[in-house]
């Protein structure tokens, strides 16, 4: 979601939140209809805490609809080899037939980390976003690894029922990057 969007868009550029944007369910902070935000406020959103509205609101704005912009995400998986991967919506929420390998996590984010913006978002412990209301939107980064190890580049978790707890990171090494991609952890500290 975040490199299509960085494809297509400026992250300077404001995305308003629409009564259609602000339905998927989500962990706080919650978007409200009417919240005006940065393309970069929304990738610290969906970067960094999985906040679904912001992925929603992302695509409609790149697309013009979430299905115009998923097929973009499943060409994009093809076009950098992540070939055991298909996309049904912005957010990663179940639908349909989506899945992906941990192979390909870590194919997405090694393609994902040449993008600055979001090599930078990932690697925050904490960002606020401000509404061009003046409302503070507060996030500490759900990548836990980012506060105990200083070579962290940083990583995306996620869950849902049916794929439980998972991760994908990456962090320096003497030798280099080393990739880590986890599916299926039984709990956020199993993780």
């Amino acid at each position: 979601t975040a490199m299509i969007a960085l494809d297509y868009l400026d992250p300077a550029m404001e995305v308003i939140v629409t009564r259609h944007t602000a339905t998927p369910r989500s962990i706080k902070p919650r978007l409200i209809v009417g919240d005006k935000l940065t393309v970069s406020d929304h990738l610290h959103l969906v970067l960094m805490k999985s906040i679904n509205s912001a992925a929603v609101a992302l695509a409609e704005t790149t697309a013009g609809s979430e299905d115009a912009f998923v097929e973009l995400m499943n060409q994009k998986a093809q076009e950098i080899g992540a070939n055991d991967t298909h996309f049904e919506n912005a957010s990663g929420l179940p639908k349909g037939r989506q899945y992906t390998t941990a192979r390909d996590l870590t194919i997405i984010l090694k393609q994902a980390l040449t993008y600055p913006l979001i090599k930078e978002i990932i690697g925050k412990k904490e960002a606020v976003v401000t509404t061009t209301a003046g409302r503070e939107l507060y996030m500490g980064n759900t990548d836990a690894l980012l506060w105990y190890r200083n070579n962290m580049v940083g990583g995306k978790t996620g869950f849902t029922n049916s794929a439980r707890h998972c991760f994908v990171g990456a962090m320096y090494t003497d030798k280099g990057l080393i990739y880590t991609a986890i599916l299926g952890a039984p709990s956020r500290s199993r993780l």
